[in-house]
């Protein structure tokens, strides 16, 4: 039977973290946590207490990314989207934020997960979800291949003690995709990579139709900017 945690304890908790905590001798830099989404914050402080208040010393600190080809990976006529949404894929600049190609390494603290839902929205098209993204959070770097590509080799290597499975045991992220690249198969259609945790507690990976709905459980992946 589960211990539930009665309001009055709730409380006590958030007091002591209030008084009991020598703030004053503690060297970090709080901003990046302070600027996460409420929901992710939550999500830590749940994780913390659940795990009898210790931390996971040990546990994954960075991940490594790895460059990423489309062709290679998927296959023959899979490529980087160029040019305008309503063109066909094939002319212009390409449809990836190369603030995530610049990313060599990164901090597992600074993953961010957003769904970009607002007040009484359950799902948006997938489109809508990306235009929010680039024009109304600038600030927020859209993980592209190199990201993805870095988690699924990390996974492959490591299975039970990889990066996937400390997001899922930590945080409970059991689908993550990344709309820092854009995509066009060989239909010209166009998709964005996502990696996805199964009922049998497999990761596996695929692309996901932007003109399909996205909801609160497959958040995309992303950090802040630094600059």
């Amino acid at each position: 039977m589960k211990n539930k945690i009665s309001a009055g304890q709730s409380r006590s908790i958030v007091a002591s973290l209030l008084t009991d905590t020598p703030w004053e001798s503690i060297d970090a830099d709080v901003q990046i946590f302070i600027e996460l989404p409420a929901e992710q914050r939550g999500k830590m402080f749940a994780a913390f207490i659940a795990n009898k208040f210790h931390l996971n010393v040990g546990d994954p600190k960075t991940l490594l990314t790895k460059l990423f080809d489309p062709a290679s990976f998927i296959g023959k006529g899979w490529t980087t989207w160029k040019g305008p949404v309503n063109g066909d894929g094939l002319a212009g600049e390409e449809d990836i934020d190369s603030r995530s190609l610049a990313l060599t390494e990164i901090e597992l603290a600074n993953f961010i997960f957003e769904t970009c839902l607002r007040k009484r929205e359950n799902s948006i098209l997938g489109e809508e979800k990306l235009r929010r993204l680039k024009e109304e959070k600038p600030e927020f770097i859209r993980f592209a291949g190199n990201i993805f590509l870095g988690l699924w080799l990390d996974y492959q290597a490591n299975k039970e003690n990889s990066i996937l499975e400390w997001f899922h045991r930590n945080f409970k992220i059991n689908f993550m995709d990344f709309p820092g690249q854009v995509l066009r198969n060989p239909s010209g259609g166009r998709r964005i990579l996502y990696l996805n945790r199964s009922d049998d507690g497999l990761w596996d990976w695929h692309y996901r139709w932007l003109g399909s709905q996205w909801d609160a459980d497959i958040p995309s992946a992303g950090c802040a900017s630094q600059s």
